[in-house]
């Protein structure tokens, strides 16, 4: 069985004037390029993604585009 390709990522919240992270979450979700899944979890102000099938570069790309993009995701940041 092949295997496919999964990332993690995180998403910081980086002004106390953005989106909490129940909304920020579903923005994002809702961003995802079309055959990408995602399962996620909320720590404080911080949002863990698992994306698959998409490997690092895309996912980074992807997340850098919908975080400038989106003005309801605004204070939010990749993070570490």
């Amino acid at each position: 069985m092949a295997r496919t390709a999964c990332m993690e990522a995180v998403v910081e919240r980086a002004a106390p004037t953005a989106a909490p992270p129940e909304t920020a979450v579903i923005r994002l979700v809702s961003a995802l390029p079309d055959g990408w899944d995602c399962t996620w979890r909320l720590e404080e102000d911080r949002i863990l993604l698992r994306i698959e099938p998409a490997g690092p570069a895309a996912v980074h790309a992807w997340l850098a585009g919908a975080l400038v993009d989106s003005g309801g995701l605004r204070g939010w940041r990749q993070g570490r």
